[in-house]
């Protein structure tokens, strides 16, 4: 009988292990709202610098580095995207979405990069804008995403 009594309590001891990590875990919903927010900081990066380099307040050398940072960690973000798990709350539409939204901000993140390595002033000011049209479809994603939760 000691045989049975311990195999129940590594059984209890399984279930109990398993109960915590499913009520410790994070929803696939809130981990695409934790990468959305993350890229919408990088953007906001994004912008404070370029804008700053077009005025002429910071130097070309921080500038391009930065933006370098920036487009690293985008891609960054984009890999943590890709890994995270479908659900009923998170639908393949919902990932591809986001992924296509920061695809195209690092995209654009790096060409600033390149455009301020060049000294290309009017570059950097048309990725700007283009990257406030992006920045606007993610806070729709997000408001969108919050509206579902």
């Amino acid at each position: 009988m000691p045989e049975a009594g311990k195999l129940e309590s590594v059984i209890n001891c399984l279930l109990i292990l398993t109960l915590l990590a499913s009520c410790s875990g994070k929803t696939s919903v809130e981990d695409m709202d934790k990468e959305a927010q993350n890229i919408s900081s990088w953007v906001a990066t994004v912008n404070m610098v370029g804008d700053a380099w077009i005025r002429n307040v910071i130097p070309n050398n921080y500038a391009e580095q930065t933006l370098k940072k920036a487009t690293e960690e985008l891609q960054k973000e984009k890999d943590k995207i890709d890994k995270i798990k479908l659900s009923k709350d998170v639908t393949q539409d919902d990932k591809s979405v986001l992924l296509g939204e920061v695809i195209q901000l690092t995209n654009k993140t790096e060409a600033m990069s390149r455009a301020v390595g060049q000294k290309n002033r009017l570059e950097v000011q048309q990725k700007l804008g283009e990257l406030a049209i992006e920045e606007r479809s993610l806070n729709k994603l997000k408001k969108s995403s919050r509206a579902n939760q």
